[in-house]
């Protein structure tokens, strides 16, 4: 995760107001919507993600927030298996009724950080998006 993710990240979720639990997002009546809704005011960890940097970057970057939550790695997967597999455990962790926005936002802001290289957002061309995982 780059810093500049990481701060749009905790940007978007630092209002309590702006995030949600059991929806991938939410508008202002509460209603579920997808998270590139325009009528979108609220959205979970994984939404957001998807929100701010695309489908393909945000699968890249559930497998950091998972390592970074639940202190492992996801050996002897492939990359599609582990991105699957870090969305939900990304997804659990933030609709467990356990989960405080105060707690989301200490893990956000502990997030570790790192120069990346990309050449554009979203989905890069030719890209494909995990088998299960909606673009």
């Amino acid at each position: 995760m780059s810093p500049d993710e990481k701060e749009q990240l905790v940007a978007l979720l630092l209002d309590a107001q702006r995030w949600c639990q059991g929806a991938e997002a939410r508008d202002a009546a509460g209603h579920d919507v997808a998270y590139s809704d325009a009528d979108a005011t609220a959205w979970d960890v994984t939404g957001a993600a998807c929100h701010l940097f695309g489908v393909r970057r945000a699968c890249e970057l559930f497998v950091e927030i998972d390592c970074h939550l639940h202190d492992r790695a996801r050996p002897g997967v492939n990359k599609s298996q582990a991105e699957i597999a870090a969305m939900v455990a990304v997804q659990t962790w933030n609709d467990d009724t356990a989960t405080t926005h105060g707690e989301l936002l200490a893990q956000l802001q502990t997030l570790p950080v790192g120069v990346v290289a990309r050449s554009a957002p979203g989905l890069p061309a030719g890209d494909t998006v995990p088998e299960g995982i909606e673009p």
